[in-house]
């Protein structure tokens, strides 16, 4: 009897044993920070620049200009504890923009706008106190600060806050103050308009906008050359985006944040469309008329009040248009006198209608065939 009794004991110790080590097995890998500095003199004053280094991955950049984004710094951390990935982070006292000395005199710059000379010299007239040799001396923190930027990076994520009603998604509705910086533009009207992704890359911006973020596309040919980060990213064909909340939107930018990572990480645009036996399938397509408020998948397609169809996907090609498939009722196949709409609106979820014109000859259409969508601003 003893004998059973340790038996049992000693296999309950194993089990135990295996259990701890299994739940030990699961547990998520956390990449421990490395950190190191960079010191720069700019005029009298020496700025230190953090190099944060999680696990080996040096191409996932993630860099802080404004050192008051606490909110977006916070998320970043806690996203590259999990993923891995390189920090590079202006210290400046926690406020926005940098303040030095140089002969005499204080300038101050605003640092996502030091990335080109005419930003530079923009900013500091903004800021009161402009010369030329200030202009050079933040040329050469500018260089310093590129240089840090690991060579040929797969994405770049910008860690930005933003003040409650200024700076937002509606800056770039139609009408607003930065309209023509923005080739594609999509409005969440369930989402606060602070929170927002903004991003050089036509391929994120419709993933990003497909998951129902306020989402901005740049216009990386048009867009004001402001000395930004993302001007310079565009014109280098950088991927980069903007992850961007109100200050102190923690869970809000911890989610968004993660959005991104996500979507940069997917491969290619494949939505898995499976083909639906009781619905007649079609591609489509849209062409660019500037700003572009994207349908949804599986949105409907109306025929009137009737519902005659879904948008099955929707993608983006390297033309800069919306295209994708869709499915028609069987009941309702496409023939060649009818036209396909996008109704969009800056204060309605965008809207896909059939019209049918009756003085055009009436032919199946096959298919095979692309169908063309005309964009119309309500």
């Amino acid at each position: 009897m003893q004998k059973l009794s340790l038996l049992a004991i000693l296999s309950f110790i194993h089990f135990a044993i295996a259990a701890q080590t299994s739940v030990q097995l699961a547990t998520p890998r956390v990449y421990l920070p490395k950190e190191y500095s960079v010191y720069y003199k700019l005029g009298e004053r020496v700025i230190q620049i953090k190099l944060i280094q999680y696990g080996n991955s040096r191409d996932r950049v993630y860099i802080n200009l404004h050192d008051d984004a606490i909110t977006a710094v916070n998320g970043a951390k806690k996203l590259l504890e999990r993923k891995g990935g390189y920090l590079i982070k202006i210290e400046n006292y926690k406020t926005r923009n940098i303040r030095f000395k140089l002969d005499g005199k204080y300038y101050t710059i605003d640092p996502n706008r030091m990335f080109s000379r005419a930003g530079i010299a923009r900013s500091l007239i903004i800021f009161g106190t402009t010369s030329p040799k200030a202009i050079d001396e933040i040329e050469k923190f500018a260089t310093r600060v590129l240089q840090l930027i690991p060579p040929n990076p797969s994405w770049i994520i910008a860690l930005h806050n933003n003040t409650n009603g200024k700076y937002s998604v509606n800056s770039y509705l139609p009408g607003g103050e930065k309209e023509k910086d923005a080739k594609g533009l999509n409005v969440n009207q369930d989402q606060d308009a602070d929170d927002f992704f903004f991003t050089t890359d036509s391929v994120l911006f419709y993933r990003l906008a497909n998951e129902r973020y306020n989402t901005i596309l740049q216009d990386n040919v048009n867009a004001k050359r402001d000395g930004s980060l993302s001007i310079y990213c565009g014109e280098k064909k950088i991927r980069y985006v903007n992850c961007e909340t109100e200050h102190g939107r923690q869970p809000e930018y911890d989610q968004m944040i993660v959005a991104a990572d996500r979507q940069l990480e997917s491969k290619g645009l494949d939505i898995g469309f499976v083909r639906n036996p009781d619905k007649i399938a079609y591609s489509y397509r849209v062409a660019t008329t500037g700003k572009q408020f994207l349908p949804k998948n599986n949105s409907d397609i109306l025929f009137g009040e009737r519902k005659v169809g879904l948008v099955r996907t929707v993608q983006a090609d390297s033309a800069f248009a919306i295209s994708g498939k869709l499915e028609m009722n069987k009941d309702f196949p496409l023939t060649s006198d009818m036209d396909f709409f996008l109704f969009v609106s800056s204060t309605q979820p965008p809207r896909l209608e059939v019209r049918i014109d009756p003085t055009r000859k009436k032919e199946l259409v096959n298919p095979s065939a692309t169908v063309r969508i005309t964009t119309r601003t309500e």
